[in-house]
């Protein structure tokens, strides 16, 4: 981008995933983020004047994790039932070194479920309320992380100040942004559909 001019810039390592995110504010109203895993990078690049300021914090749940827990847990304690219901000590022999396994993987699937489920701060977009931007909570330190989303939260209001059209027009600027991202491969159809579902409830006063 000609004329590109970074205002300050964060950058973040999930060990969990081999990933590395780079977000770089740019030319006071625009952000650039980078992704870079084991498989492929992607590059975007937004207006700030299109996220809603105050961002969501959570914990990014890891749905195949939780169903390996829960599946680990649950067989062990049917095996423990069973063998302390029909005690004897062929079964036991036979059972014990299962429900031993059947534990080691129940706690191996805890730790990878904790690492694959990280505490993540999002921005939405303003009227849709799609997620577009994800960082990372207190990374790299918790003192270089709340300075840059300040200076975002900062930066975000100063965007939408300077924004001098009414609010139907910038929704249709926000779907047509969404709809680039979905033909750039960041967001995906199902996060698009979501996304327009919502709109349809808004209801913008003269």
């Amino acid at each position: 981008m000609p004329n590109k001019t970074i205002n300050s810039q964060l950058n973040q390592k999930s060990k969990a995933k081999s990933e590395t995110r780079q977000f770089e504010i740019f030319n006071d109203k625009h952000i650039q983020v980078t992704t870079n895993n084991l498989v492929e990078e992607k590059s975007f690049s937004i207006n700030l004047g299109l996220l809603e300021p105050w961002p969501v914090r959570h914990r990014k749940i890891s749905i195949a994790w939780l169903a390996a827990v829960l599946y680990f847990f649950i067989s062990t304690i049917i095996y423990i039932f069973y063998l302390t219901s029909n005690i004897n000590s062929g079964l036991l022999g036979k059972l014990m070194p299962l429900i031993v396994i059947f534990i080691l993987a129940t706690i191996a699937s805890l730790i990878m479920f904790y690492y694959r489920s990280p505490n993540v701060t999002e921005f939405r977009s303003r009227y849709a309320g799609c997620v577009l931007l994800s960082f990372l909570y207190n990374k790299p330190t918790p003192e270089i992380f709340e300075k840059f989303i300040d200076e975002m939260r900062a930066r975000i209001l100063t965007a939408s100040q300077n924004i001098k059209m009414d609010k139907r027009r910038m929704l249709v600027i926000e779907l047509k942004e969404l709809d680039r991202l979905k033909n750039e491969g960041i967001l995906d159809e199902q996060r698009i559909k979501q996304a327009h579902q919502r709109v349809q409830h808004l209801n913008f006063t003269p």
